[in-house]
């Protein structure tokens, strides 16, 4: 949720941030000097005890503690952690359940200030709660235990991402496109963003972090108009599908200079999109809803005549693949949609029923079948 702290409250809390950063930077500084693994109690205790500035030491000790737990994670995940930076776009303050009374974090030290949230707050909370801080503005974050509700629906659906429409759905019925009109709003925004940066930089300091400002709100549009794509489409697809058919689609790998075939503007629209948060986001509302979402190939699914299986090889970026050996015409995106539902019918072997889905792939069948035959 959104919160609006008073002037003081803020700079308390920009200093708490200011904090985390500065011992999750000693604990990664420490890791990396030792030759042996430092375990994260005793992590903590040589952070703790090292030489602080007096402005840390004043800082609640669970706060600190929290980002120094964060450090040795991440060096446990990766001996490449980076140091956390007040550039940053992104940051968070970990609070633990006891931190939180009568509705404020640490309530004897921030008593006396206030702030204003855009939805009703528990004065308490029974697992850790997190301030995160991005782009100017603040937000709370309190864990909730949901229950599972499987979907009564027993569809499937293929869908096929792209650029021009963000999917193409089919479901053996009928063609669903998502975001068809809106990429043209998105990239307009785009294109005032990159002048505005532009202006930004021939102008004088006090100008220019009033642009700064304006920069950093387009940014918080552009990407709210994409999480509203991307959280209603999840939405519609978990509560409307049992099984999902989804392609891989490696953006990164299309969009590296060394082997892409496309233009910046298309490298441009494809990662303003991010198939891969939405992929996220959709395989995390699956699992609230009893969904299974699959990954498989599509590849040539695009150029592959949906009626004789002619690969059209010279299809290029047009938007209606005509076939070049059958002379059938169809919308790219549904063609490629319809295909990729064939490939996934062909692969795969599941089962549907009210107590789950059972889903067996064509790998696994080759594999059982070479068992069984030695």
């Amino acid at each position: 949720m959104r919160i609006y702290p008073e002037p003081e409250l803020h700079k308390t809390w920009k200093k708490w941030l200011a904090a985390c950063r500065y011992c999750f930077n000693q604990a990664i500084s420490m890791q990396r000097n030792s030759e042996s693994r430092i375990g994260k109690l005793k992590l903590r205790n040589m952070v703790m005890q090292s030489d602080l500035p007096d402005w840390v030491k004043e800082v609640p000790c669970h706060i600190k503690q929290n980002a120094i737990f964060d450090a040795h994670q991440a060096y446990s995940a990766s001996r490449d952690a980076k140091f956390r930076s007040v550039r940053n776009p992104q940051q968070s303050i970990k609070f633990n359940n006891s931190n939180l009374t009568n509705g404020k974090w640490y309530y004897n030290k921030t008593k006396k200030m206030n702030f204003v949230v855009s939805e009703p707050m528990p004065t308490s909370c029974e697992y850790g709660t997190q301030l995160v801080y991005k782009r100017g503005t603040w937000f709370a974050i309190f864990p909730e235990p949901f229950e599972r509700q499987d979907s009564d629906s027993n569809k499937l659906i293929a869908l096929d991402p792209g650029v021009r429409s963000f999917l193409t759905g089919y479901d053996g019925d009928k063609v669903i496109e998502v975001g068809g009109n809106d990429m043209g709003r998105v990239t307009r925004l785009c294109q005032y963003l990159d002048e505005l940066i532009s202006r930004s930089t021939k102008t004088n300091s006090k100008r220019r972090q009033s642009m700064r400002r304006a920069a950093n709100r387009l940014r918080n549009r552009i990407q709210n108009l994409v999480n509203e794509v991307h959280k209603k489409t999840a939405c519609y697809l978990t509560n409307n599908y049992r099984v999902i058919f989804l392609p891989y689609f490696e953006s990164s790998q299309m969009v590296a200079k060394s082997s892409r075939k496309i233009r910046s503007k298309t490298v441009r629209n494809m990662l303003t999109w991010a198939h891969y948060r939405f992929k996220s986001t959709l395989k995390h509302q699956a699992s609230k809803r009893g969904c299974v979402v699959i990954d498989l190939s599509e590849a040539y699914t695009s150029k592959t005549c949906g009626v004789c299986g002619h690969r059209h090889a010279k299809l290029g970026g047009n938007k209606v693949h005509k076939c070049p050996s059958c002379g059938t015409q169809t919308p790219r995106d549904a063609n490629g949609a319809r295909n990729i539902m064939l490939r996934a019918l062909r692969d795969t072997s599941f089962t549907v029923n009210q107590d789950g889905i059972a889903i067996v792939s064509f790998g696994a069948l080759l594999s059982n079948v070479q068992e069984c035959s030695a």
